[in-house]
Order: C-alpha cells, then structure tokens, then sequence
C-alpha cells in the first residue's frame, strides 16, 4: 500500500522541499493527492532554462506563483530565481516581482540574472535593478552583463544577510564595489570575473569570506587591479591578472588552497613572513615577483600540511617549503629559449629543496640551437656539481617536450641532476630520439657528458599505453604499431637506478 500518501499534507511538502524544481514538479503524476502538492512547497526554484515559453511569459508565471503564495498565506521560505534579461522591458518587469517578496518573509532569496550589452558602438550595459539590493532576504547573488553604479545600489544596500555575491562582465566602479561589501559583511563567497572598472579592492573588513575568486579574462590591457585580502576565515583563493598586496606577519589560519596565475606580488617578503598552518594546495603561474628570490632573496614558505605544489613559469624561483608531510607532491612546468647552463644550475637548487616531496618534472625548451660550445658549458656545469658531491635528486617523472631534436643533449644535462623514474609519456615517433640517447654513443661532449650519470642507470623499459585497459604496459619498438595520420601512440620509458642514490 502507499502509506506515504496518506501523511499530512505538510509533511509531503517537507519532502519535496529536498527535491530539485523538476522532480518536484513531476511527483504531480504521481496520483490526484500528489497534483498539487509541489505548488505549496516551502522553496521555489524557478528558471527560464526549463521554462517552455517566451521572457514574459516566463515573469508572468513567477509572478503569478508568489501571487499565490501571498493570497492563499503559505509560507515560503525558500525562494530561487534565475533568468536572462534581453532589454529594459523585463527589466521592470523583473522589478515587480522582486517587489512582491519584500512582504512574504522570505527567509533566503537567490538570484541569478543575466544580461547582454546593447547598442555595440558604445558597448552600453543594461543597469542593474536597484530593487536588487533591496531585497533583506538576498542570501545569493549572481549578475553577468550589467553596468553597477550609484543608481543601481540606492542610498542604502539592504541585502544585509547576502551570503554569495558573483558579478561577471559587469561595469563597475571602485566606490560602488567597495559600498556593496561595506554594506553586506556576512559574505562568505566572493566571485569577480571580467569586470571592468575595478582597480582596488580591499575586503578585510569581511569577517566571514570564506571563499575568494578573481579574474580578468578579455580586458588583457587593463591595468592590475590591486588586491588586499586577508581575513584569517579565508580557506580558499584564486586569483588571475591581478596585483597582490599581503601584510607583513598575516594569520591565515584556515586557508588550505592557493592558485594564483599572472599575478604580481608586491613584496616577496611579506609572502614568506606569513603564517600558513592548513595550506594544502599552493599553484603559481607565471607569477612577477618571484623572479627577484634568485637575485634578492630566498622564497620560503611555512605549510606544515603541504600536499601539492604546482609551479609554472619561463624562470626558476628560489623556494622551498617548511612541511611536516611526509607524502606531497610539486608539479613543475618550465619554458626555457636559453641554453641549459643558463638554468641547470638554479634546476638543481628547486629540486634539491623539493626532494623530500615526488616531483614532476616538465621542461619544454623553445627556439634554441645547440652547438659543441653550449655542450662543452653543459659538461663544465654538471661536472661542477658532481665534483661538489652534491647528489641528484629521484624525480617521480620527466616529460620533455619541443623540438625531437633538442632532446639529446637537454635529457643528458638532466639526467646529472636528476634521476626520473619515468620518462614520458610522449608520442613513440619522438619517444626514438629519446631511446637513442639513452641506448647508443653519439661521440664527443656529448658522450662525456652521457658517462656522467649512465653508470648508475640499471634498467630501462618502453612501455606503451592500452586504450581499452587503461593501462600501461611493457613493450618493444619491434612490437609498437604502425605509425598513422593523427593518431597518437603513447609511450614511456620507465628507468631503474643504482639503489644507493
């Protein structure tokens, strides 16, 4: 028997308050005691996307709905709209409904608008609706396409209890911005995307940020906006093109993820200064201010949790990581168009101060033309570092990439400093060039420099990915398939070495 059915009707919607819109919706199929049951539910969730009809169709059916709720006195907690506005007529339209919730007492209001510049001459943006703020019971706020000035918010911001606030290709000023999180000091979520006007932010003043995301993607010209940021709730940043300025000696007691790319930090000093006691993940992406730890200073950075360290960049920073983890992980990934003893030696350096993590090693060297003179630097290099009785570092993997041709002396000048435990994977027509550097003498520097660390090589394996199985596995190159036209055949060497490095 259905026993469910026969519960009271508030207890049905109390279920279906768990439910998404859709499914909601669709337990009206159910029987004639479910029909109507999802229209009295504490929470709509409303959206064009799923909407069968036109824009004002579509507001006419949100605002029939909260009529509804009004008239018949049900309460509705939860209220979730999302829509995209074409032009200034929905834009008023939108204004009523919003208008209709001030009374309903509304515990949380989510709001996703969208919208799309008009008259592309003066690539003008439709204003946001000031009622927009008004709403008290905003917890969620998400716009794409507007223009935000002092008309949009008001005089007064009354969305006190926002929670999430997400702007997206909108036009805004520094003092409008800066009123907006004065105003709301309860956000814990904070997204900035390809908005234009923004030269300043600074958002300690916001207790309660948990999350922070910024990024200028399609204005590549504009100046950096700078950015100050340092609430001790924060656990997670990601910020794009942009100018970071950190207070010397800040607490970041709870942030445990960290990516950062094209930004600039303005004093190397302050960075290591901090205090990072949960960060986990740390990613830097060719990041200006870095480069001054090879001249000036040394970059170290206290992450007792560390677990994963990306890097990646066209020059090699002075780092390391003062961690208690016994198993972590750097990611590194550099471009390089100068010969290899221009970088081999601070290489050298990293790796010893990232030995203790497993390292991936990825160096991609452009544009560049080897002869017998950068060779024989090569050698004096390494044979000054093996002279000093500095040990080569075990690296988890190694992946060249670039021209086939570099690939001999590159991988001979980094097998003296480092010892990979695999090498790939790579397509098995440029994988040759590497199997012969590794299996045949080629005379010369180059052989000298090849008898520097081919004694303690023990083992070498192809190994060729299966498709099907999801797996690697041993191979030959009498048994690899024929090569075809935009098919790539993955391959990888595997290397044993001297158990005493």
């Amino acid at each position: 028997m259905d026993m469910i059915s026969d519960f009271p009707k508030d207890i049905l919607q109390r279920i279906l308050y768990f439910l998404s819109q859709e499914d909601a919706i669709r337990t009206s199929v159910l029987s004639k005691s479910w029909r109507n049951i999802w229209c009295a539910r504490p929470n709509l969730d409303l959206s064009d996307k799923i909407f069968k009809g036109d824009k004002q169709e579509f507001l006419f059916f949100v605002g029939n709905n909260l009529q509804r709720y009004r008239d018949q006195r049900m309460r509705l907690e939860e209220f979730g709209l999302r829509i995209f506005l074409g032009n200034y007529e929905f834009v008023s339209l939108l204004e009523k409904r919003v208008a209709t919730l001030k009374n309903m007492g509304v515990k949380e209001f989510r709001l996703s608008i969208y919208s799309r510049r008009v008259q592309r001459r003066r690539r003008r943006y439709v204003k946001l609706p000031s009622l927009v703020f008004e709403a008290e019971s905003l917890q969620d706020l998400h716009a794409e396409g507007f223009t935000l000035d002092q008309t949009s918010i008001g005089r007064n911001i009354l969305c006190k209890h926002l929670k999430k606030l997400r702007l997206e290709k909108i036009e805004i000023e520094d003092g409008v911005f800066e009123k907006i999180i004065t105003s709301c000091p309860l956000i814990e979520t904070m997204i900035l995307k390809s908005c234009k006007g923004l030269t300043n932010i600074k958002a300690n003043n916001l207790r309660r940020l948990k999350h922070f995301t910024f990024s200028v993607i399609g204005f590549p010209d504009s100046p950096l906006c700078s950015i100050e940021i340092h609430p001790p709730s924060l656990e997670t940043v990601e910020i794009e093109h942009a100018n970071i300025l950190i207070h010397k000696g800040a607490q970041f007691r709870n942030l445990n993820s960290v990516r950062m790319n094209d930004v600039k930090i303005s004093s190397v000093d302050s960075f290591c200064s901090c205090k990072f006691p949960s960060l986990k993940e740390l990613a830097l992406s060719d990041c200006d201010g870095l480069e001054e730890s090879i001249q000036k200073s040394h970059v170290f950075i206290d992450a007792p949790n560390m677990d994963s360290f990306v890097y990646h960049g066209f020059f090699i920073p002075s780092i390391s990581f003062s961690t208690t983890s016994r198993e972590w992980s750097s990611t590194l990934s550099l471009d390089f168009t100068g010969a290899p003893s221009s970088w081999l030696p601070n290489l050298h350096k990293m790796l010893e101060s990232l030995s203790r993590s497993k390292i991936s090693l990825t160096i991609c060297q452009l544009c560049f033309v080897y002869d017998e003179v950068i060779i024989q630097g090569c050698l004096d290099l390494v044979q000054g570092i093996k002279g000093g009785n500095k040990p080569a570092v075990v690296v988890k993997k190694l992946l060249l990439c670039g021209n086939s041709s570099y690939f001999s002396p590159l991988l001979n000048g980094l097998l003296c400093i480092c010892r990979p435990r695999k090498i790939g994977d790579i397509n098995y027509t440029d994988s040759e060039s590497v199997l012969k550097n590794l299996m045949q003498r080629e005379g010369g520097n180059q052989d000298e420099l090849r008898q520097l660390w081919l004694p303690d090589l023990e083992e070498l394996r192809l190994e060729i990915y299966d498709n099907n199985r999801r797996k690697w596995d041993p191979t030959s190159f009498a048994n690899l398939p024929e090569y075809e036209e935009g098919k790539r055949i993955r391959t990888r060497f595997a290397l044993k070495w001297r158990e005493n490095l």
